[in-house]
């Protein structure tokens, strides 16, 4: 899984002590309203490579007779099915669908090969294979690149614990520069997360042309930003350094 960071800017306050409130108890002070804290705002990003493609490979035929229309479409099937077995292509991620209609004094058979690889090599060598041995009646449509759910989810995530991440390590920064010590975590709010399809770097199609292999898995690249709002406690140095180991 792929990281990015993306530079953002600090947004953070610093709550001190009052002449009102620095001689009440110490148990007073600890209220929630009247503790020292520092409060931050940052982003954290990630980005993730599609793990998935889909292959239709669709083989038409039209005979006078319905036997024959089987035994032409089925031909091809067969060979096609030999295929993936000769890459070894698992059987449950191969999917058949058949339809056949009469159109005047003509039968028309259309089958529909959906196979899912996760292995793109693989992929690109039964798609190129297909195409150099079948003829004009199997028509192979280019690959459809996606996330399984599980690695969407796991994407989320990450984006989450990165933006917590260069949250604290900027309240970090910023309780040093005050000569504090940054306390225990206040409040952590999830405040914005967006989800963008194609690659961050930005190498989309520049003609209109066909998308090649690589830009189709350029295009469906997903990136997670995530915004987090964070309030740490500001202690002295000393207690910041007990909290610390």
């Amino acid at each position: 899984m792929k990281m990015a960071y993306q530079p953002s800017q600090v947004f953070a306050s610093f709550t001190p002590q009052t002449e009102e409130t620095k001689h009440l108890p110490s148990n007073v002070q600890k209220g929630n309203k009247l503790v020292r804290e520092v409060q931050v705002s940052s982003t954290g990003e990630s980005f993730l490579a599609p793990d998935r493609a889909t292959v239709q490979v669709v083989v038409t035929s039209s005979k006078d007779s319905i036997g024959d229309v089987k035994s032409s479409t089925t031909r091809r099937l067969d060979y096609i099915i030999q295929t993936l077995h000769t890459h070894n292509v698992k059987e449950g991620d191969v999917t058949i669908s058949k339809f056949i209609q009469r159109v005047d004094s003509l039968y028309t058979m259309e089958a529909e090969v959906t196979i899912i690889f996760v292995d793109f090599t693989k992929c690109q060598s039964v798609c190129n294979f297909l195409v150099e041995k079948l003829d004009e009646t199997v028509k192979l449509h280019p690959p459809h690149f996606y996330h399984c759910t599980k690695s969407l989810e796991g994407l989320r995530r990450l984006a989450c614990l990165n933006a917590v991440q260069n949250a604290r390590q900027k309240a970090l920064d910023v309780a040093r520069l005050l000569r504090q010590g940054l306390g225990r975590p206040l409040a952590i709010r999830e405040e914005e997360t967006t989800e963008i399809e194609g690659s961050p770097r930005g190498s989309a199609n520049g003609n209109d042309g066909p998308l090649t292999f690589q830009q189709r898995i350029a295009n469906a690249t997903v990136t997670v930003t995530v915004k987090v709002f964070a309030q740490f406690e500001l202690v002295s140095r000393e207690k910041g350094r007990q909290t610390k180991t």
